[in-house]
């Protein structure tokens, strides 16, 4: 069992613009807030002998203590040294266990969390929050059989935590289950109908599905919950583009604030509408001031050049592709000599 303060939950969802792509985030134990009793610890290298003289004579509470301060101090290499020295003399401690996995998140080493969560919930007794974490790190390491095996676990022990199935959902959308994913984001839409990325997540399952009816329904309840949010807003105008309207898709996209329409996203959607309303011009322009932010961006230096072409301008096409080539792009050469 743990001691002290609980866990804090900090996990959150990104799954890109189509909520679909997978899971970032990081569940951060209390080794970020300030012990009881601290207690103070001069620093130190990870290899001085009296780092590891904490781990073998204090007790567990006076351990986690230690490496409270250590980390509130970022330093790091003198945390783990403890935790890991800990470990190897309290194998069965389940507390030392997620406490390293947990710094070891900090690190961002994922691997080793997910095996120190992993050994703390076969200690047990599990819980809803350590499933839910290791289900989070086995996602961001592609296993995600095994990420939707602990979510599931997360579900049994709370059926009431409405991001379970949410995340649950995002990985049976990503190993294509999306049978599946429906059902769990119709558990998610009866225990929280106010989550706006429940229906984002619908509207993208609809649009694999080939469904844009449904689509275009499901990310404007979406909108009508978060309008603000860039990616709702990105998701509808791919709808509409999919459903043969890219006059609405670009007056939607051209409301958008000026540093919204920086990010590539906005601006690749728009090109494509512009190309389907016969503007191939103002889709190279918007490539052309985009990639003014972005010199080094070999792909979006090939979509402009690809544009001109379409918009009759050749040479600078050309001029465009070279500069493609230069920054590494593999295709701009062949597309050249391809060019009557």
């Amino acid at each position: 069992m743990r001691r002290g303060n609980a866990r804090l939950m900090g996990v959150l969802l990104g799954l890109g613009a189509l909520l679909a792509a997978g899971v970032a985030g990081y569940a951060l134990w209390t080794l970020t807030q300030a012990p009881s009793q601290p207690k103070e610890v001069v620093p130190s290298d990870a290899d001085d002998p009296n780092t590891l003289k904490i781990a073998e004579t204090e007790s567990i509470e006076e351990i986690l203590g230690a490496v409270q301060v250590y980390v509130q101090n970022q330093q790091y290499a003198q945390a783990t040294t403890v935790l890991e020295h800990a470990v190897s003399q309290y194998s069965g401690d389940q507390e030392i266990r997620f406490a390293l996995g947990d710094l070891y998140m900090l690190q961002n080493l994922h691997a080793q969390a997910y095996d120190q969560f992993v050994a703390g919930i076969e200690i047990g007794p599990s819980n809803s929050e350590a499933e839910f974490t290791a289900g989070t790190l086995a996602n961001m390491l592609d296993r995600f059989e095994l990420a939707e095996s602990h979510y599931s676990a997360s579900m049994r022990f709370d059926s009431n935590n409405p991001d379970t199935p949410i995340y649950l959902a995002a990985i049976q959308m990503k190993m294509n289950r999306l049978a599946d994913a429906k059902i769990n984001l119709a558990l998610a839409g009866r225990i929280a109908p106010d989550r706006a990325r429940i229906y984002a997540m619908r509207s993208e399952i609809a649009m694999r599905e080939n469904k844009t009816t449904i689509a275009l329904e499901q990310i404007r309840k979406a909108r009508a919950i978060e309008p603000r949010v860039l990616g709702w807003l990105l998701q509808e105008a791919r709808v509409l583009k999919r459903n043969g309207n890219p006059q609405e898709a670009i007056n939607l996209l051209a409301a958008l604030p000026t540093d919204s329409l920086d990010d590539p996203d906005s601006v690749y959607i728009l090109a494509e509408c512009y190309g389907m309303v016969g503007r191939p011009g103002d889709a190279a322009s918007r490539l052309m001031d985009l990639a003014a932010k972005h010199p080094n961006d070999s792909k979006l230096a090939f979509e402009v050049a690809k544009w001109i072409e379409r918009a009759g301008d050749r040479d600078s096409a050309v001029e465009w592709a070279h500069k493609a080539q230069l920054l590494g792009n593999e295709q701009a050469s062949q597309w050249i000599e391809s060019l009557p």
